[in-house]
């Protein structure tokens, strides 16, 4: 199968698995972070996030009945759902740690705050769900059922 890349944005995601499993997006876990979130020492926001580099990001959705972790890579240039670059949507947060004998604790967050994440346009690679077993199929449906909603909402605009 060629490689075809689906993009669903974050909150899309949530409430296709809530409508294709039943559990309502209450009783689910979820984040959606830089991979990884934080590097050491004090850093100002353009030393860590490099536009024309692509971010790892990570997500994850866990209930009781189904969990989902997945990575992909996204362009920090991209507009997200709400017409703002993942760049612009990304914030830092620089934690002063201790020092211990000559050693910077001091540590930089990579985050995406949670009232950003639902319009993160998260991308999945569908041969990674077409033939795998590790996916429950509820998930499958939700996020290619949530891709084509998707699809035929911006056709409309």
């Amino acid at each position: 199968m060629k490689e075809e890349i689906i993009s669903i944005a974050f909150e899309n995601l949530l409430e296709e698995i809530s409508q294709v499993t039943g559990i309502d997006i209450d009783e689910m876990d979820f984040s959606l972070e830089f991979l990884p979130n934080f590097i050491y020492g004090i850093h100002e926001k353009d030393d860590i996030l490099h536009k024309n580099i692509p971010e790892k990001l990570t997500l994850s959705i866990v209930s009781k009945e189904i969990a989902l972790n997945y990575s992909f890579i996204s362009d920090l240039n991209e507009l997200q759902a709400d017409g703002i670059s993942l760049y612009d949507h990304a914030r830092i947060m620089k934690k002063h740690c201790l020092k211990d004998k000559g050693a910077d604790w001091d540590r930089t967050y990579i985050i995406i705050p949670k009232e950003s994440q639902k319009n993160i346009i998260c991308k999945f690679d569908l041969k990674d769900f077409a033939d795998s077993k590790f996916y429950d199929e509820n998930i499958k449906k939700a996020i290619i059922n949530g891709s084509v909603r998707q699809k035929t909402l911006k056709k409309e605009l």
